[in-house]
């Protein structure tokens, strides 16, 4: 088992995801929108499903090793509320991350 440290940065329906250790990034555009004009997260779900197969990509078979896996989450784009910093944080706690801060 060990520790991953993550950088991500979500804008609507895309997500960037970086493992800092190993460098490696995937970047994609949501297939089923997850956004929309006044949210970041309109469609939990589609968000979680769509956040579920990158951090897969990323980390393989590895991620059911990974122990207090953290990350740092910037939002880009509009729109950037309160609500869109808590549900944000949300999805990635779900995604089981311990310690998740957004900016």
């Amino acid at each position: 088992m060990f520790t991953v440290h993550y950088n991500a940065t979500i804008s609507p329906d895309h997500v960037r995801l970086t493992n800092i250790a190993t460098g490696q990034t995937v970047a994609r555009a949501a297939p089923r929108p997850f956004s929309s004009q006044h949210r970041m997260i309109a469609d939990p779900e589609a968000a979680a499903l769509f956040l579920g197969n990158l951090i897969r990509e990323v980390e393989g078979r590895k991620r059911w090793l990974r122990l207090f896996p953290t990350i740092n989450v910037t939002i880009s784009g509009e729109p950037r509320t309160k609500l869109d910093q808590e549900e944000v944080k949300h999805l990635f706690v779900n995604q089981g991350f311990v310690r998740v801060r957004v900016d």
